[in-house]
Parts: structure tokens; sequence; C-alpha cells
């Protein structure tokens, strides 16, 4: 017998030993990481969007991130309304906050200060998430409060993260 039909016999033997289950080549995927930016529009501004989903995620926030490009943010996605409050220790860069409904309405949009240990606070309860951009980027592109925030675009991270969207957005 040939030493390669030897080898090959051989490998053949330990592989059919493994009894684990195969998946599918189809069911393997990637999940896309919280360093992903997914396009967003915000009003009708093209954004791309890091989404902070898990509780460390939304902890960390942009903390330590020296500079932010003019149109990217974070958004902070939560499973329900409710009155929102951030805080900037351990950020470096002023920020601009929009607090915005379950259906994608800007409810309001705040200034936080890099460092402060203060919090920031929606004043509704109706905040569903939260996104953050370099401060003084809703004023220069002209986004305002009752603007929308593109949900598919969300929708469309949320699924790219591994996360059911239709828990955090309608």
């Amino acid at each position: 017998m040939s030493r390669h039909l030897l080898v090959l016999l051989c490998v053949f033997g330990l592989t059919a030993c493994d009894n684990r289950p195969s998946r599918p080549a189809a069911t393997v995927t990637e999940e896309a990481g919280i360093e992903v930016r997914f396009p967003v529009r915000i009003g009708p501004v093209a954004t791309r969007q890091r989404l902070a989903v898990t509780e460390l995620e939304k902890a960390r926030g942009l903390m330590a991130t020296a500079s932010l490009p003019e149109d990217e943010g974070m958004a902070f996605l939560y499973r329900d309304d409710t009155r929102m409050s951030f805080w900037m220790k351990g950020t470096l860069l002023d920020l601009d906050i929009a607090f915005v409904a379950a259906d994608g309405t800007i409810l309001e949009i705040r200034t936080m200060q890099a460092g402060d240990t203060n919090t920031t606070s929606s004043a509704s309860e109706r905040a569903r998430f939260a996104v953050e951009m370099a401060a003084g980027w809703f004023a220069r592109r002209g986004v305002k409060a009752g603007d929308k925030v593109d949900l598919p675009g969300l929708r469309a991270g949320l699924a790219a993260r591994g996360f059911i969207a239709s828990h955090y957005l309608p």
C-alpha cells in the first residue's frame, strides 16, 4: 500500500470518528461587531452608525474615541420607551445627542461636553433610542427635532449584528 493512500485512510478514519453534527454551509455566518458602521439616514443625510446594543456597549459608548469622521456616529438601542440619561465621563469629544422615538422621530437634540460627569437626560419618556454625533453635526447638516431616522437601516444593522430587530424597533 502506498504511503499516500495510508495517510488518506488515516485522515478519513479520524474524521469519520467525529460524531459532532455539522451545520449546513448556508447557515454559517459571521456576525458584525461593534466597530462595524451601518448606513443610516438621519433626516436627509446619509450617515454611518455603530450600534450599541448590549449593556457593556452602551456603557462604553464613544469613550476614548479621539475623533469622529463628519458623518459617523453611534446609535444606542433600547427595548422600551424611557427617559434616557447619558454622561460623558471618559469621553474625549464634545457630542450632540438626539433622543429618538420608536417610530424614528427625533424628539430633541442636546449637546454634551467632553468629560462631563453630569447626566444629560431626555425631556420625554418616549425615547426608544439615541444617536450621538460630533458636537454641532445636527446644526451643520440642518437636522432638527421632528426629522426622521431611517429605521430600515437600523433594522438591517441589528440583524447583521445578530440581534432580533423587532425587540428594539417596531
